[in-house]
């Protein structure tokens, strides 16, 4: 699920559809799947992330036939209907057929594709836009979960990425830095640091080393023992960064630590959510597995074995993750090892 920030394109399935027909106005469509996203969504934003209600992002959700929209952009001719609320509030739902494509609100028209991304909105007032597939897309392509059903992962993707859709002003607003401010090999995106190593196999080596380290210590039986692994690990995490990262551009390393902190946030979300009781209520073992999957993206994987730590440690402040001035992940962790130093030492 990748590339671009916020953007991630899976696979270029593309369907075909007929002309519009006519429609009723303010019929009610039962869309069941996405309202149990919005549910899920207010769980998560009331008992972990704690967060306070703001103005939705505008939203584009399609299927075979149709675009499911609050944007005018996406649906100019569209008929409006009843749909999901979320957080009790009334949407402006419009329905249009696509024809395989998607107007976004920068103007830009995009094949329709299995996809699912976040992206700062042009609109006043308006803070995101969001994007994502229905079910059916990803049916289709054959996605499925040994670990948990279809259904209950990708509530857990949408999670994920609907998280990024409260960080444009934050983090969102660092990547746009980085893009303006620097010249990079290789395109911006969560990913750039496995695209400058991706071929070096010592690098990854050390990489893994790292990411070991963080998962034992979430699995640690102590708080000593939690706080002396992830010492060893993000001692690793910095020398890694100091051999390879700076030689090859100094901004990567705070690159390195805020894609961590952005995808290890939208992994911890999946986890959260299918462990909760009130959401898909799996032990958290098994939420694990299922969200780390193939474990192929090195900052989901990474930043997911952070952000699990970092809950065992104490109980976090999520809010800082979605300020205009977020503390990085690992700068977290640092901070919590010294104040355990103080008490084992």
């Amino acid at each position: 699920m990748r590339k671009i920030i916020f953007i991630i394109l899976i696979s270029t399935f593309i369907f075909s559809c007929k002309k519009q027909p006519k429609e009723l106005h303010h019929e009610n469509i039962q869309l069941d799947w996405l309202e149990n996203w919005f549910s899920a969504w207010e769980l998560m934003s009331k008992e972990v992330l704690e967060l306070p209600k703001t103005t939705p992002p505008e939203m584009f959700f399609y299927d075979e036939k149709y675009v499911y929209t609050t944007s005018e952009i996406s649906a100019p001719s569209g008929k409006s209907f009843n749909g999901p609320k979320l957080f009790d509030k009334k949407l402006p739902w419009k329905r249009q057929l696509h024809n395989d494509t998607l107007t976004i609100p920068n103007g830009q028209r995009i094949p329709l594709q299995l996809m699912t991304f976040a992206a700062p909105s042009e609109q006043k007032h308006v803070e995101a836009f969001f994007v994502m597939a229905a079910p059916i897309f990803w049916k289709n392509t054959g996605i499925e979960s040994n670990e948990v059903s279809l259904e209950k992962l990708l509530t857990g993707v949408f999670l994920h990425e609907f998280s990024h859709t409260r960080q444009m002003h934050g983090i969102g607003s660092k990547i746009s830095e980085f893009e303006e401010k620097h010249t990079f090999k290789y395109e911006i995106s969560d990913d750039i640091i496995q695209d400058y190593f991706i071929s070096d196999t010592l690098y990854i080596k050390k990489y893994n080393q790292e990411v070991n380290l963080f998962y034992a210590a979430y699995k640690a039986n102590t708080k000593e023992e939690l706080h002396r692994l992830t010492k060893q690990g993000i001692d690793l995490l910095k020398e890694r960064q100091k051999k390879y990262l700076i030689p090859e551009n100094k901004i990567l390393v705070e690159m390195d630590n805020i894609f961590l902190s952005m995808e290890g946030l939208g992994q911890y979300m999946i986890v959260s959510w299918l462990a909760h009781p009130k959401g898909g209520n799996y032990p958290i073992d098994i939420a694990i597995e299922a969200t780390r999957r193939n474990r192929k993206w090195w900052s989901q994987d990474e930043g997911l074995a952070l952000f699990l730590a970092l809950s065992k440690m104490k109980k976090p402040n999520w809010k800082i993750m979605f300020s205009n001035n977020p503390i990085d992940i690992v700068t977290l962790i640092e901070k919590e090892n010294t104040i355990a130093n103080t008490l084992y030492n």
